[in-house]
């Protein structure tokens, strides 16, 4: 068996997102590991966001920083409720999926825990997947998580 100790689990916020801390938990549990909960901001704001709230693209940016830290500073206080494992929070800045690998490569991660949406045809082609370009870059194991039936 392997000997886990930090597990790296990236998060959008999205109720999808956190279907993968569920098996974290779980896992971090039986083998004392701790959770890395991981957020990754783009560097560029959204073009509508400067453009609606008439502020320039750095105040964009700080603004969504500061909401963005603090909506990942409640959710670990919130899942620290439910688990008596370690969960660090995460913040980074860039493009999400190095971010995540080069942060799992930096503690020495033993596992990444991603969900994905489980798009495919043509809605993968033109979203993408970070999921997937994780497992491609990752120096870890990487175990995915789809959604359920009922979930969107």
């Amino acid at each position: 068996m392997f000997n886990i100790k930090n597990i790296v689990v990236p998060t959008d916020f999205s109720k999808l997102s956190f279907s993968a801390f569920e098996y974290a938990k779980e896992l971090a549990e039986s083998t004392n590991a701790i959770i890395h909960l991981v957020y990754v901001m783009e560097k560029t704001p959204p073009f509508l966001a400067s453009r609606s709230l008439h502020l320039s693209d750095e105040e964009v940016i700080q603004l969504m920083e500061v909401e963005s830290k603090k909506q990942l500073n409640e959710i670990v206080a919130n899942l620290s409720e439910d688990t008596s494992n370690k969960i660090i929070e995460v913040f980074r800045k860039g493009i999400d999926y190095e971010e995540i690998v080069n942060y799992a490569i930096e503690i020495n991660c033993e596992l990444i825990i991603i969900a994905t949406h489980g798009r495919s045809g043509i809605m993968h082609s033109l979203l993408g997947s970070v999921a997937e370009k994780v497992i491609r870059f990752a120096k870890s194991p990487v175990l995915v998580i789809k959604p359920q039936d009922d979930e969107p």
